[in-house]
Protein backbone atom coordinates (compact mmCIF):
# COMPACT_ATOMS: atom_id res chain seq x y z
CA UNK A 1 0.00 0.00 0.00
CA UNK A 2 1.70 3.25 -0.86
CA UNK A 3 1.46 5.91 1.67
CA UNK A 4 1.88 9.66 2.25
CA UNK A 5 4.83 10.39 4.64
CA UNK A 6 4.01 13.75 5.77
CA UNK A 7 2.36 11.84 8.82
CA UNK A 8 4.48 9.36 10.82
CA UNK A 9 1.04 9.11 13.65
CA UNK A 10 -1.76 8.70 10.86
CA UNK A 11 0.57 5.96 8.82
CA UNK A 12 0.96 4.13 12.06
CA UNK A 13 -2.47 3.97 12.53
CA UNK A 14 -3.19 2.97 9.05
CA UNK A 15 -1.09 0.07 9.44
CA UNK A 16 -2.63 -0.82 12.40
CA UNK A 17 -5.76 -1.19 10.64
CA UNK A 18 -4.33 -3.04 8.04
CA UNK A 19 -3.42 -5.61 10.52
CA UNK A 20 -7.09 -6.07 12.15
CA UNK A 21 -8.55 -5.92 8.68
CA UNK A 22 -6.09 -8.28 6.43
CA UNK A 23 -6.28 -12.41 6.71
CA UNK A 24 -3.67 -12.98 9.07
CA UNK A 25 -1.70 -15.99 8.19
CA UNK A 26 -0.43 -16.65 12.34
CA UNK A 27 -1.88 -14.86 15.07
CA UNK A 28 0.68 -13.00 16.74
CA UNK A 29 -0.69 -12.72 20.32
CA UNK A 30 -2.68 -9.52 19.44
CA UNK A 31 -6.60 -9.27 19.44
CA UNK A 32 -6.99 -10.10 15.47
CA UNK A 33 -10.30 -9.24 13.83
CA UNK A 34 -10.37 -12.03 10.87
CA UNK A 35 -12.31 -12.00 7.51
CA UNK A 36 -15.78 -10.45 7.78
CA UNK A 37 -17.52 -13.71 5.42
CA UNK A 38 -18.70 -16.66 6.63
CA UNK A 39 -18.00 -20.12 5.49
CA UNK A 40 -20.19 -21.69 2.86
CA UNK A 41 -22.35 -23.62 5.02
CA UNK A 42 -23.30 -20.71 7.14
CA UNK A 43 -26.88 -19.67 5.79
CA UNK A 44 -27.09 -16.56 7.44
CA UNK A 45 -23.98 -14.01 7.20
CA UNK A 46 -23.36 -11.88 11.06
CA UNK A 47 -20.86 -9.28 10.95
CA UNK A 48 -18.93 -7.84 13.78
CA UNK A 49 -18.94 -4.57 14.73
CA UNK A 50 -17.59 -2.05 17.66
CA UNK A 51 -19.81 0.36 19.05
CA UNK A 52 -19.02 2.41 22.42
CA UNK A 53 -15.87 0.19 22.60
CA UNK A 54 -17.97 -3.03 22.82
CA UNK A 55 -18.29 -5.90 19.44
CA UNK A 56 -21.32 -6.69 18.90
CA UNK A 57 -22.82 -8.38 15.56
CA UNK A 58 -25.17 -6.91 12.98
CA UNK A 59 -26.83 -9.43 9.97
CA UNK A 60 -26.84 -8.07 6.48
CA UNK A 61 -29.48 -6.00 6.74
CA UNK A 62 -27.53 -3.63 9.50
CA UNK A 63 -29.93 -5.04 12.21
CA UNK A 64 -28.14 -5.74 15.60
CA UNK A 65 -28.59 -9.36 16.45
CA UNK A 66 -26.34 -10.05 18.82
CA UNK A 67 -25.59 -6.99 21.85
CA UNK A 68 -22.04 -5.59 21.81
CA UNK A 69 -21.19 -7.06 25.02
CA UNK A 70 -17.15 -8.20 24.05
CA UNK A 71 -14.26 -6.68 24.19
CA UNK A 72 -12.57 -8.59 21.08
CA UNK A 73 -14.64 -10.44 18.38
CA UNK A 74 -13.91 -12.62 15.30
CA UNK A 75 -16.18 -13.66 12.17
CA UNK A 76 -18.39 -16.27 12.31
CA UNK A 77 -16.77 -19.37 10.93
CA UNK A 78 -18.36 -22.71 10.42
CA UNK A 79 -21.68 -22.17 13.00
CA UNK A 80 -19.00 -20.41 15.44
CA UNK A 81 -17.00 -16.90 16.02
CA UNK A 82 -14.48 -16.42 18.62
CA UNK A 83 -14.79 -13.49 21.10
CA UNK A 84 -13.40 -11.92 24.29
CA UNK A 85 -15.81 -10.81 26.73
CA UNK A 86 -12.81 -10.53 29.95
CA UNK A 87 -9.25 -11.63 29.55
CA UNK A 88 -10.00 -15.36 27.97
CA UNK A 89 -11.42 -16.16 24.47
CA UNK A 90 -14.14 -18.31 23.83
CA UNK A 91 -16.35 -19.04 21.59
CA UNK A 92 -20.41 -18.06 20.81
CA UNK A 93 -23.07 -19.38 18.37
CA UNK A 94 -25.99 -17.51 16.62
CA UNK A 95 -27.66 -16.93 19.51
CA UNK A 96 -25.19 -15.17 21.27
CA UNK A 97 -24.38 -17.86 23.96
CA UNK A 98 -21.29 -19.66 24.58
CA UNK A 99 -20.82 -23.05 22.63
CA UNK A 100 -17.14 -23.31 24.01
CA UNK A 101 -16.55 -21.35 27.79
CA UNK A 102 -14.00 -18.61 27.40
CA UNK A 103 -10.74 -20.49 28.97
CA UNK A 104 -8.23 -19.57 26.11
CA UNK A 105 -5.37 -16.92 25.97
CA UNK A 106 -6.21 -16.43 22.16
CA UNK A 107 -8.43 -17.91 19.91
CA UNK A 108 -8.59 -17.92 16.27
CA UNK A 109 -11.86 -18.46 13.82
CA UNK A 110 -12.66 -22.37 12.77
CA UNK A 111 -11.51 -23.96 9.41
CA UNK A 112 -11.79 -27.44 8.38
CA UNK A 113 -13.55 -28.40 11.73
CA UNK A 114 -10.78 -27.14 13.98
CA UNK A 115 -9.75 -23.65 15.40
CA UNK A 116 -6.10 -22.82 16.68
CA UNK A 117 -6.13 -21.70 20.13
CA UNK A 118 -3.37 -20.43 22.80
CA UNK A 119 -2.93 -22.19 26.25
CA UNK A 120 -0.43 -21.37 28.95
CA UNK A 121 1.29 -19.81 25.94
CA UNK A 122 1.42 -22.28 23.57
CA UNK A 123 -0.86 -22.99 20.21
CA UNK A 124 -2.72 -26.32 19.80
CA UNK A 125 -5.96 -26.93 17.82
CA UNK A 126 -9.97 -27.55 19.23
CA UNK A 127 -12.87 -29.22 17.43
CA UNK A 128 -16.66 -27.61 18.02
CA UNK A 129 -16.94 -29.69 21.26
CA UNK A 130 -13.89 -27.60 22.97
CA UNK A 131 -12.14 -30.36 23.22
CA UNK A 132 -8.78 -30.58 22.67
CA UNK A 133 -7.60 -32.52 19.23
CA UNK A 134 -3.91 -31.68 18.53
CA UNK A 135 -2.27 -30.79 22.16
CA UNK A 136 -0.69 -26.87 22.49
CA UNK A 137 2.93 -27.49 21.73
CA UNK A 138 3.29 -25.27 19.05
CA UNK A 139 4.92 -21.70 19.38
CA UNK A 140 2.73 -20.59 16.36
CA UNK A 141 -0.36 -21.96 14.49
CA UNK A 142 -2.05 -20.90 11.40
CA UNK A 143 -5.44 -22.30 9.89
CA UNK A 144 -6.06 -25.48 8.38
CA UNK A 145 -6.61 -25.68 4.54
CA UNK A 146 -6.43 -28.66 2.30
CA UNK A 147 -6.23 -30.78 5.43
CA UNK A 148 -3.08 -29.18 6.62
CA UNK A 149 -1.64 -26.08 8.77
CA UNK A 150 1.56 -24.42 8.89
CA UNK A 151 2.91 -24.03 12.46
CA UNK A 152 6.15 -23.04 14.50
CA UNK A 153 7.20 -26.45 16.23
CA UNK A 154 8.39 -25.91 19.91
CA UNK A 155 12.41 -25.98 18.43
CA UNK A 156 11.09 -22.78 16.74
CA UNK A 157 11.31 -24.67 13.13
CA UNK A 158 8.37 -24.26 10.68
CA UNK A 159 6.47 -27.38 9.06
CA UNK A 160 3.22 -27.85 8.21
CA UNK A 161 1.08 -30.66 10.05
CA UNK A 162 -1.53 -32.80 8.96
CA UNK A 163 -5.01 -33.12 11.00
CA UNK A 164 -3.18 -35.86 13.51
CA UNK A 165 -1.32 -33.17 14.74
CA UNK A 166 2.38 -34.90 12.90
CA UNK A 167 4.51 -33.32 10.74
CA UNK A 168 4.51 -33.56 7.09
CA UNK A 169 7.90 -33.77 5.78
CA UNK A 170 10.04 -36.35 3.46
CA UNK A 171 13.37 -36.23 2.63
CA UNK A 172 12.85 -33.82 -0.34
CA UNK A 173 11.00 -31.54 2.10
CA UNK A 174 12.97 -28.17 1.97
CA UNK A 175 13.42 -25.89 4.95
CA UNK A 176 10.36 -23.91 5.34
CA UNK A 177 10.28 -20.26 6.77
CA UNK A 178 7.33 -18.08 7.68
CA UNK A 179 6.26 -15.85 4.49
CA UNK A 180 2.95 -14.29 3.41
CA UNK A 181 1.30 -16.97 2.21
CA UNK A 182 1.86 -20.24 3.89
CA UNK A 183 -1.78 -22.27 3.91
CA UNK A 184 -2.04 -24.85 0.86
CA UNK A 185 -4.48 -23.39 -2.28
CA UNK A 186 -5.20 -25.60 -5.03
CA UNK A 187 -3.26 -28.93 -3.44
CA UNK A 188 0.21 -26.52 -3.04
CA UNK A 189 1.85 -23.92 -0.66
CA UNK A 190 4.63 -21.78 -1.43
CA UNK A 191 7.99 -21.76 -0.14
CA UNK A 192 11.44 -20.00 0.32
CA UNK A 193 14.16 -21.68 -0.68
CA UNK A 194 17.96 -20.87 1.01
CA UNK A 195 19.12 -18.61 -1.88
CA UNK A 196 15.75 -16.15 -0.94
CA UNK A 197 13.97 -17.58 -4.09
CA UNK A 198 10.57 -19.16 -4.11
CA UNK A 199 8.94 -22.80 -5.72
CA UNK A 200 5.66 -24.81 -4.53
CA UNK A 201 5.31 -27.65 -1.99
CA UNK A 202 3.04 -30.37 -2.53
CA UNK A 203 0.63 -31.71 0.29
CA UNK A 204 3.19 -34.64 1.24
CA UNK A 205 6.20 -31.26 1.54
CA UNK A 206 7.58 -32.50 -2.05
CA UNK A 207 8.86 -29.67 -3.94
CA UNK A 208 6.65 -29.87 -7.15
CA UNK A 209 7.62 -26.14 -8.79
CA UNK A 210 11.25 -25.73 -7.73
CA UNK A 211 12.23 -22.47 -6.11
CA UNK A 212 13.33 -20.37 -9.28
CA UNK A 213 11.43 -17.05 -8.58
CA UNK A 214 12.07 -14.24 -7.20
CA UNK A 215 9.33 -13.73 -5.53
CA UNK A 216 6.05 -15.48 -5.87
CA UNK A 217 2.11 -15.58 -4.86
CA UNK A 218 -0.22 -18.33 -4.23
CA UNK A 219 -1.68 -20.22 -6.98
CA UNK A 220 -5.42 -18.60 -7.81
CA UNK A 221 -7.76 -19.77 -10.24
CA UNK A 222 -5.08 -21.84 -11.54
CA UNK A 223 -2.28 -19.57 -12.26
CA UNK A 224 0.07 -18.21 -9.86
CA UNK A 225 1.96 -14.33 -9.67
CA UNK A 226 5.47 -14.89 -9.93
CA UNK A 227 8.70 -12.61 -10.01
CA UNK A 228 11.52 -13.15 -12.37
CA UNK A 229 14.54 -11.07 -12.23
CA UNK A 230 12.60 -7.52 -11.31
CA UNK A 231 9.29 -8.12 -13.40
CA UNK A 232 6.03 -9.96 -12.53
CA UNK A 233 4.16 -12.40 -14.52
CA UNK A 234 2.19 -15.36 -14.23
CA UNK A 235 2.42 -19.62 -14.51
CA UNK A 236 0.47 -22.08 -14.39
CA UNK A 237 0.48 -25.58 -12.56
CA UNK A 238 2.71 -27.38 -15.39
CA UNK A 239 5.07 -24.52 -14.64
CA UNK A 240 4.38 -22.86 -17.99
CA UNK A 241 4.16 -19.28 -18.30
CA UNK A 242 0.98 -18.18 -19.12
CA UNK A 243 1.57 -13.91 -18.75
CA UNK A 244 5.01 -12.77 -19.72
CA UNK A 245 6.82 -10.68 -16.56
CA UNK A 246 6.69 -7.55 -17.67
CA UNK A 247 4.89 -5.95 -14.77
CA UNK A 248 6.53 -4.14 -11.50
CA UNK A 249 4.06 -6.04 -9.45
CA UNK A 250 0.74 -8.45 -9.30
CA UNK A 251 -1.77 -9.84 -7.32
CA UNK A 252 -3.67 -12.82 -7.41
CA UNK A 253 -6.28 -13.60 -9.79
CA UNK A 254 -10.10 -13.72 -8.64
CA UNK A 255 -12.94 -13.20 -10.54
CA UNK A 256 -11.14 -14.04 -13.72
CA UNK A 257 -9.18 -10.74 -13.51
CA UNK A 258 -5.69 -10.23 -11.57
CA UNK A 259 -4.85 -6.54 -10.23
CA UNK A 260 -1.03 -5.56 -11.96
CA UNK A 261 1.40 -2.76 -11.90
CA UNK A 262 2.66 -1.22 -14.98
CA UNK A 263 5.46 0.80 -16.13
CA UNK A 264 3.59 3.92 -15.67
CA UNK A 265 3.40 2.77 -11.75
CA UNK A 266 -0.29 2.21 -11.72
CA UNK A 267 -2.39 -0.28 -10.84
CA UNK A 268 -5.17 -2.03 -13.68
CA UNK A 269 -6.54 -5.58 -14.11
CA UNK A 270 -5.64 -8.10 -16.97
CA UNK A 271 -7.84 -11.48 -17.63
CA UNK A 272 -6.14 -14.98 -17.92
CA UNK A 273 -4.75 -14.30 -21.45
CA UNK A 274 -3.23 -11.23 -20.36
CA UNK A 275 -5.36 -8.62 -21.49
CA UNK A 276 -5.73 -5.32 -19.58
CA UNK A 277 -9.45 -4.83 -19.52
CA UNK A 278 -9.45 -2.44 -16.47
CA UNK A 279 -6.60 0.09 -17.65
CA UNK A 280 -4.08 1.19 -15.25
CA UNK A 281 -5.39 4.32 -13.39
CA UNK A 282 -5.12 3.29 -9.33
CA UNK A 283 -2.09 4.31 -6.93
CA UNK A 284 -3.43 0.47 -5.46
CA UNK A 285 -5.40 -2.19 -6.04
CA UNK A 286 -6.16 -5.78 -4.65
CA UNK A 287 -7.73 -8.90 -6.00
CA UNK A 288 -11.10 -9.31 -6.77
CA UNK A 289 -13.30 -11.45 -4.59
CA UNK A 290 -17.61 -11.34 -4.84
CA UNK A 291 -17.49 -9.64 -8.15
CA UNK A 292 -15.84 -6.43 -6.25
CA UNK A 293 -12.40 -4.99 -5.97
CA UNK A 294 -10.44 -2.81 -3.47
CA UNK A 295 -8.61 0.03 -5.39
CA UNK A 296 -6.91 3.40 -4.06
CA UNK A 297 -6.71 6.98 -5.08
CA UNK A 298 -6.03 10.31 -3.84
CA UNK A 299 -4.74 8.13 -0.52
CA UNK A 300 -8.40 6.69 -0.06
CA UNK A 301 -9.73 3.04 -0.53
CA UNK A 302 -12.81 2.32 -2.62
CA UNK A 303 -14.13 -0.64 -4.83
CA UNK A 304 -15.03 -1.37 -8.22
CA UNK A 305 -16.79 -3.67 -10.26
CA UNK A 306 -15.56 -6.13 -13.07
CA UNK A 307 -16.04 -3.50 -15.82
CA UNK A 308 -14.21 -0.89 -13.99
CA UNK A 309 -17.19 1.26 -12.81
CA UNK A 310 -16.65 2.89 -9.11
CA UNK A 311 -19.42 1.26 -6.78
CA UNK A 312 -18.05 2.80 -4.10
CA UNK A 313 -16.10 6.67 -3.31
CA UNK A 314 -12.59 5.98 -2.82
CA UNK A 315 -12.83 8.02 0.58
CA UNK A 316 -11.99 5.06 3.44
CA UNK A 317 -8.69 4.68 5.14
CA UNK A 318 -8.87 1.22 4.91
CA UNK A 319 -11.02 -1.15 3.63
CA UNK A 320 -11.42 -5.13 3.74
CA UNK A 321 -11.97 -7.64 0.80
CA UNK A 322 -15.85 -8.08 -0.62
CA UNK A 323 -17.62 -10.94 1.34
CA UNK A 324 -21.19 -11.88 0.95
CA UNK A 325 -22.13 -8.93 -0.86
CA UNK A 326 -20.90 -6.32 1.99
CA UNK A 327 -17.31 -4.71 2.62
CA UNK A 328 -15.81 -3.67 5.97
CA UNK A 329 -14.50 -0.02 5.74
CA UNK A 330 -12.35 2.16 8.03
CA UNK A 331 -12.75 5.69 8.68
CA UNK A 332 -9.90 7.56 11.31
CA UNK A 333 -11.26 10.71 12.94
CA UNK A 334 -8.69 12.28 14.85
CA UNK A 335 -7.36 9.39 17.49
CA UNK A 336 -10.71 7.21 16.68
CA UNK A 337 -10.64 4.65 14.71
CA UNK A 338 -14.64 3.56 13.42
CA UNK A 339 -15.54 0.47 11.60
CA UNK A 340 -18.73 -0.34 9.39
CA UNK A 341 -20.21 -1.95 5.95
CA UNK A 342 -21.12 -0.87 2.71
CA UNK A 343 -22.97 -2.80 0.49
CA UNK A 344 -22.21 -3.13 -3.55
CA UNK A 345 -24.11 -0.29 -4.36
CA UNK A 346 -21.86 2.14 -1.80
CA UNK A 347 -24.84 2.31 0.55
CA UNK A 348 -24.09 2.05 4.14
CA UNK A 349 -25.10 -1.13 5.63
CA UNK A 350 -23.83 -0.22 9.04
CA UNK A 351 -22.54 3.41 9.29
CA UNK A 352 -18.80 3.31 10.77
CA UNK A 353 -19.10 3.50 14.76
CA UNK A 354 -16.28 3.01 17.47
Amino acid sequence: MKMSTRNPDRILKLLMVGVLLSSATLLNGCDMIPGIGDSDDDVVSFYPVLLDGEWGFINSNGRMVIEPDFRSAGSFSEGLAPVRSSSRFGYIDRTGEYAIEPRFEYAEPFSDGVAAVRIDGRWGYIDKNGSVVINPTFVNAGPFSDDRAFVRTAEYDWEYIDSDGEIVRTSETPRLDNHEYTTFSEGVALYEGSDDSYGFIDRDGNPVIPAQYASARAFSEGKAAIKISDRWGFIDRQKKTVISPKYISAGSFGNKLAPVRDGGNSWGYVDATGTMVIQPSYEDARSFNDGVAAVMMNQKWGYIDRDGNQLVATEFDEVSDFENGMGRVVRLVGERTTFGYVDAHGKYVWFPTD
